[in-house]
Parts: structure tokens; C-alpha cells; sequence
């Protein structure tokens, strides 16, 4: 079933890059709480990660068949396009479910006990832009459980928690910011097909306004983690960038061409450069 042509049909459906701005924060958790590096562990925890972020996609796509196929900018992926039979994308689907059960387990009990949450928030989301614009924000709740989850499966106890929830806290507004303005793409048509988005219901003005308050809510975050840990001073110079990054996003964000998930994966390695020379520099 995967030859070479569905091998490309299976990446262009899960949209790798979508992957690599997740995959930081995940590691962010796992370092700011380990004790000792454990190699399996560490590999386990990688490929949960992305067959967990594949169950998302998967998930999002068969979901939002119909509205994607009404969307110019969505109508040619694959399954609106009928590029790929949902045969093929369940088949995918329950794979990558498997493997992220099977990895959990392997971490520990605790992580396998946990597993579904994300899952259920996975499958939620995608109804959501159907009934309420703070679909945004549950988004970012939902990827937050990334670096909390680093955190507990690198110690298999949910003490790790009050360490990562200042990288939880900062992940729910950088997402939630950053999908606001990725939703200025389709903000015509939103509005004409009554899809739920901040700029469909307030305007794309006020929704550039509320994207750059998450943003200057996601840098406190990373400023009081940094303070809190009486971190080097030569990690605020990291979260410069951090900001000049979102700065940038800002200015940016109504430019068709701007590649919002490339340009986020950027930001993502840099949260995790930023606290694991944190942590280096202790």
C-alpha cells in the first residue's frame, strides 16, 4: 500500500513541516525535566510525537473533506482532491494510532493512561471553526499538552508539570496568536461559507491587534521562566529574537507568500535553543 507514489501522498497529507514546530516543544518539556538522558526514551518520545501530530492531520483532513474542497487555498490536497481514497487515509490514520499507543505504553504506564487526551482534543478541534472563533485558543490548548507531556515522560510523574507550565502557558498564546493571522489567508472565504475565525467575526484589524496581545502574553511567559530560574543573561538575548521574531510575523502577516508553519518551526528550535542553554548555563 505505500509505494512510492502514496509514500509522497502520505507526507503531503500529514504536512511534515506542520510537525516541526511541535517537535521543539515536546523536547523543551523533556529537557527541562530530566534528570539523567535516556537515549530509548528519548527516541520513543520522538516518534510519539509524530505519529500523535499524524493523528491530528489525518484527522483534521478527513474531517474538514467538505470544507477544505470549498476553499481555494485547500481544495487541491489530497483528500479533497481525491488524490488518496479514505480507505488509504484510515488505513494511515490507524497505523499512526497504533504506533503512538504502542510508544506510550513503552514510556511508561502513566504516559500510556494519558495517551487518549490528546487524541479526543484532536478530534474536537476540527468541529469547532464550525461553532465558536475561539477555536484559535483551543488549538493552542491542545498543543500545549506538548511540552507538559515532554516533561512527563521524562520523568513518568506529574510533579514535572510545574516546571513545563510556563513553556505550556507560553505554547496556548503562540499558537493561538500565530493561527489568528495564518486565518487572514482565508478571510473572505470564511466569511461568505459562515466559518467561525477572529478575523471572520471581529475583522482582520482587531484580529492583528489580538494576535499581537498573544504574542506579548507568549514572551512574558518565556521572561518569567527566565526570571523565575534566575537564568544567564545571555538567554534574554534569545528571547530578543523571540520577539523580534513574532515582530516580524506581524508585519508580515498579510503577504500571501509568507509560509507561517516554515517560519514557526524557526521560532519552535529557537524556544528549545533558548532553554537548553538555560539549562547549560545554570
Amino acid at each position: 500500500m505505500f509505494d512510492k507514489k502514496n509514500t509522497s501522498l502520505a507526507l503531503e497529507l500529514i504536512t511534515f513541516s506542520h510537525t516541526l514546530f511541535v517537535l521543539p516543544l515536546i523536547f523543551t518539556g523533556y529537557f527541562i525535566s530530566i534528570e539523567k538522558f535516556d537515549l530509548i526514551i528519548f527516541l520513543l518520545i520522538l516518534v510519539c510525537a509524530v505519529s500523535a501530530r499524524t493523528i491530528g492531520m489525518l484527522l483534521n483532513r478527513i474531517i474538514d473533506e467538505e470544507i477544505d474542497s470549498k476553499n481555494p487555498r485547500t481544495a487541491e490536497r489530497p483528500v479533497p482532491a481525491k488524490k488518496v481514497t479514505k480507505r488509504f487515509v484510515l488505513f494511515f490514520l490507524a497505523i499512526s494510532l497504533a504506533t503512538f499507543l504502542l510508544c506510550s505504553w513503552l514510556i511508561c504506564d502513566l504516559v500510556f493512561i494519558l495517551a487518549p487526551i490528546p487524541i479526543i482534543l484532536f478530534f474536537v478541534y476540527p468541529y469547532l471553526k464550525r461553532w465558536t472563533y475561539m477555536c484559535h485558543f483551543f488549538l493552542g490548548v491542545t498543543l500545549s499538552i506538548g511540552p507538559l507531556a515532554g516533561g512527563i515522560a521524562a520523568t513518568c510523574s506529574l510533579q514535572s508539570i510545574n516546571e513545563t507550565l510556563p513553556i505550556a502557558i507560553f505554547t496556548i498564546f503562540w499558537i493561538s496568536g500565530f493561527d489568528i493571522l495564518y486565518a487572514l489567508q482565508d478571510f473572505k472565504h470564511d466569511v461568505k461559507s459562515g466559518i467561525y475565525s477572529v478575523p471572520s467575526y471581529f475583522g482582520k484589524k482587531k484580529a492583528i491587534i489580538l494576535s499581537s496581545i498573544c504574542f506579548v502574553t507568549a514572551s512574558s511567559s518565556i521572561f518569567y521562566y527566565l526570571h523565575s530560574n534566575n537564568s544567564h543573561g545571555s538567554t534574554y538575548i534569545l528571547l530578543i529574537l523571540l520577539v523580534l521574531g513574532f515582530f516580524i510575523q506581524i508585519l508580515r502577516c498579510n503577504r500571501m507568500d509568507f509560509s507561517f508553519f516554515k517560519y514557526n518551526s524557526y521560532i519552535g528550535f529557537l524556544i528549545l535553543i533558548l532553554i537548553f542553554s538555560d539549562i547549560l548555563l545554570r
